[in-house]
């Protein structure tokens, strides 16, 4: 297939590029390099079925000149990934995810491109506290522009495959960690001790408790999905039965790079940021009744992703 990744270079979609390549697709990406994650595609410039382009989804005219027709799917991956820089900008958001799922879709209707691939995030669900959300939960009321600009742009790409006679498949993941990772909990820990070992500052109590998942697991999630997922629009969440505190986190960090006598320090309150969410909870039932099973429970992912970031092991 040809297949067009767009926020390709980051996390996510330089995990994803490798899979889909080693498969025999031939990738097209499409990045702006906000993040500077560049080296992360490096390996793969050579490859004749790879196809790197830098591009903002903001930018109609880039997009009207770079997208091929072609394209057989596209991976609609490209997010603002900074959630508690939004909360402050929420512009960010609505360019990074309402605006550019908008031009995409356009484009790909100009282009007779039928097949998308979304991924959303839990954050659609809103603080619901203990509840475990179904993906027919509502009514739908996020607490962030994160999870607000991914509603819309899945309402968006439910209208597009109304009117135009497309196909999608949407997922709602957890928090999806490993190689390559750029933000997140586990970053800002390493980082932090990295600049300073003695101590360590945690934004809000410590006892946020959500599901975490390994990035290989949700690609291949995500390869079932488009394999036995059949209908116009296909909505999924994806998670672990596990859960891990922020807390719990910190000590294997910690641990890991062997460090005594950490200080740590509390900023205070049930959460990290305004639009964060203190205990998240998601039901995977309907992805596991095609048959998916995670590899690692929240705990042995971070373990794992922690060493992956140590260069303790691959």
């Amino acid at each position: 297939m040809n297949i067009l990744i767009t926020g390709g270079a980051g996390f996510i979609g330089s995990n994803l590029t490798a899979s889909l390549l080693q498969k025999g697709h031939r990738v097209s990406v499409f990045d702006n390099l906000s993040m500077k994650t560049e080296s992360f595609l490096s390996q793969y410039i050579s490859n004749p079925r790879f196809k790197f382009i830098k591009i903002d989804l903001i930018n109609k005219k880039q997009l009207q000149e770079n997208l091929s027709s072609n394209i057989d799917l596209v991976f609609h991956l490209a997010a603002n990934s900074d959630i508690a820089k939004s909360a402050k900008s929420p512009e960010i958001d609505f360019q990074n995810t309402i605006l550019a799922t908008f031009n995409i879709l356009c484009e790909m209707k100009a282009k007779g491109i039928k097949k998308i691939f979304y991924t959303s995030g839990s954050g659609v669900y809103g603080d619901i506290g203990d509840k475990f959300a179904s993906e027919d939960l509502g009514p739908l009321l996020p607490v962030s522009m994160y999870g607000a600009t991914k509603l819309s742009a899945e309402s968006m790409i439910s209208a597009f495959v109304k009117l135009f006679d497309m196909q999608a498949w949407i997922i709602r993941p957890a928090n999806i960690i490993g190689p390559n990772l750029t933000h997140g909990v586990l970053f800002d820990f390493i980082m932090k001790l990295r600049q300073n070992s003695a101590n360590l500052e945690i934004l809000g109590d410590g006892r946020q408790s959500k599901s975490y998942i390994y990035v290989s697991d949700v690609i291949e999630a995500m390869f079932l999905i488009l394999e036995k997922a059949k209908r116009d629009i296909n909505i999924f969440n994806l998670s672990s039965d596990t859960f891990i505190t922020v807390n719990e986190i910190a000590k294997i960090i910690i641990r890991e790079m062997n460090l005594k006598k950490v200080n740590i320090f509390y900023r205070g309150g049930k959460i990290g940021w305004k639009g964060d969410i203190a205990k998240v909870r998601i039901d995977n039932s309907r992805l596991k009744k095609l048959g998916w099973r995670e590899h690692y429970s929240s705990r042995g992912v971070v373990l794992k992703t922690v060493r992956v970031l140590l260069g303790k092991e691959k």
